[in-house]
């Protein structure tokens, strides 16, 4: 498993979109784990993200940040 940190977002950006509040921690049952993109925080664990919609929203529980689906790495 690897840990990602999710993409930073805007309230205006996140506005309209379909939204999930991680509260503490939010657990998966198998895949990758993902950061808050603005507290660092760890809030998804062992998540596939591929199942979501890529315009899912996931605010933070300890911040209160809205974060996107992380991009995809290029290499």
């Amino acid at each position: 498993m690897a840990k990602h940190v999710l993409t930073a977002l805007t309230p205006a950006e996140a506005e309209g979109r379909p939204t999930i509040n991680t509260g503490v921690s939010m657990v998966g049952m198998a895949g990758d784990d993902f950061l808050c993109a603005h507290c660092s925080r760890q809030i998804i664990k062992s998540f596939d993200m591929g199942k979501v919609p890529p315009d899912m929203v996931f605010v933070c529980g300890a911040c209160g940040a809205h974060n996107g689906v992380p991009i995809p790495e290029t290499h």
